[in-house]
Order: structure tokens, then C-alpha cells, then sequence
């Protein structure tokens, strides 16, 4: 039983820590013209495309007032996973209020036209977007 338990935990182990070295991503979120859109709040997802990532692991960084980010997957400074991401944004003018500071269509993985391909030669994104109404 002991031996048994002890493959098990170690098949576990390998499937948890498994696949690709996380990599450092960074990156911006401008208006088309360049500049940071005017948000109270904002986050940048990253969720795995249909069919790659068999982990399955999201990331997600903080939109700082520059439009500037860093992803991460569970802990600060972890990176992200090697594979294809559809990217979603979350920018809010008023949380409260329920405001987006983008376009509806940036806020669903099914819906946005952002996508990002994380390996070790791309690292740091540019998305630039229409600012919503």
C-alpha cells in the first residue's frame, strides 16, 4: 500500500510541476494613439487558447496608470507558461459603476481579437485598443 501511495504521489508531482519553465511577461495597454487609457482599475488576463496549454493555466497582471503590466500564474514574479493565450481585457472607469474603459468585446475570451504567443524569444506585448464610450 506504502508503494502504491508513492507512485501516486509522484505521478502527481510531475504532472503539477510538469511542461515548459514559466517566463517573464511584461507589457503595455495603450489607446490607438499611444497613450495609456484612463482607467480606475484594470487587469490583463491571460487565458490558454483551445487545444494548446494542456495545463490550463491562466495569468493575470495589474494595469498600472502608465498602461504598463507584468503577468503572473499563481504567485508575484512567477511568469507565465510557454503556449497561445487569448487576451482579455479588464478596464474599468468606475468598478463601481460598472464603466469599462474598453470596448465589451475585450472582456471575454470568446469575443476579443487580442491574442499572445509567450515563448522565450517573446516576452513583452503591446496591445493597443479603442477606448470605450
Amino acid at each position: 500500500m506504502a508503494r502504491w501511495l508513492l507512485i501516486v504521489a509522484t505521478a502527481l508531482m510531475a504532472g503539477c510541476g510538469g511542461g515548459a519553465e514559466a517566463v517573464q511577461v511584461t507589457g503595455v495597454v495603450t489607446g490607438a494613439d499611444g497613450s495609456p487609457i484612463p482607467c480606475e482599475s484594470g487587469t490583463v488576463l491571460f487565458q490558454p487558447a483551445a487545444g494548446d496549454n494542456a495545463t490550463g493555466q491562466h495569468a493575470s497582471g495589474a494595469v498600472l496608470p502608465d498602461g504598463t503590466f507584468k503577468m503572473m500564474t499563481k504567485v508575484p514574479d512567477d511568469g507565465v507558461k510557454p503556449g497561445h493565450y487569448k487576451v482579455v481585457l479588464q478596464l474599468w472607469k468606475s468598478y463601481r459603476d460598472g464603466k469599462l474603459a474598453v470596448p465589451k468585446q475585450y472582456g471575454d475570451a470568446s469575443t476579443t481579437p487580442l491574442e499572445a504567443t509567450v515563448d522565450g524569444d517573446h516576452t513583452h506585448f503591446e496591445f493597443k485598443v479603442e477606448p470605450g464610450a
